[in-house]
């Protein structure tokens, strides 16, 4: 029989395959083997929801002329993710657009019959932005421009998760008369929006849960006031910030 001898160039030949085969499965391991790390990400948006009330029992009804001074209350809830907070703006519709400053009007029937405003509300500023520790023009019931007037204020009573919404430099340390300050309703031509804020949690004032917080406004009317329906539309804005 017959010994058959490989040639030295087939050997060489057969030697190349195998390692040809030996370096392709192992680069096909070591990519099936590698590792490679994954990041998810996502950003949670801003959401706010707002609510202004002012029932049938929290209005001012009946007011006698020349009598005492009444009160009424809007109540605000707001609730947001915002962990920067939000603010609240408050303007008249009416005030600075038929009057310097008037807010409340004896209307449909006329414009040109209406109740005086306490001077215009303005925050305290540090600076070019709204400073809630340096005082707006909301003065105590003692110092309003006369006794026969409109004005508000937001109340430090029925807040709930208000955080600083409440500013005591701009309207008191408690709702007592005396400390309680007042300031006339913002106008709807005011040159600056940040203006009207009346109410503005910073950061750390996140809740899940509703900000309840209550605008309390005055009214008193002289007694040669003209009888009749009164009324003011009011704008109240909530924003995340």
């Amino acid at each position: 029989m017959r010994t058959k001898f490989f040639k030295k160039s087939d050997l060489k030949l057969l030697l190349n395959c195998f390692l040809i085969a030996l370096i392709f499965s192992s680069g096909f391991y070591a990519n099936f083997a590698k590792g490679d790390a994954v990041t998810l990400s996502a950003t949670v948006t801003s959401s706010l929801t707002f609510v202004a009330t002012t029932g049938a029992g929290d209005q001012f009804g009946d007011v006698a002329a020349g009598g005492a001074y009444d009160f009424a209350t809007t109540t605000l809830s707001v609730t947001t993710n915002s962990a920067t907070g939000y603010k609240v703006e408050l303007y008249g519709v009416n005030q600075g657009t038929l009057s310097a400053s008037t807010t409340m009007y004896l209307s449909p029937s006329s414009y040109s019959t209406s109740l005086a405003d306490q001077t215009e509300w303005t925050p305290g500023y540090s600076g070019a932005s709204i400073s809630t520790t340096t005082a707006g023009t909301a003065v105590i019931r003692g110092s309003l421009d006369s006794t026969d007037l409109l004005a508000f204020r937001a109340m430090s009573a029925s807040s709930t998760n208000g955080g600083s919404f409440l500013a005591t430099t701009w309207w008191g340390t408690t709702d007592a008369d005396g400390t309680a300050k007042w300031a006339g309703v913002s106008s709807s031509t005011a040159s600056f929006v940040t203006g009207r804020v009346i109410g503005q949690p910073g950061a750390g004032s996140y809740s899940p849960s509703a900000h309840l917080n209550t605008v309390n406004y005055y009214l008193k009317v002289g007694a040669s006031q003209t009888t009749g329906a009164y009324t003011a539309p009011l704008v109240f804005t909530a924003t995340a910030i």
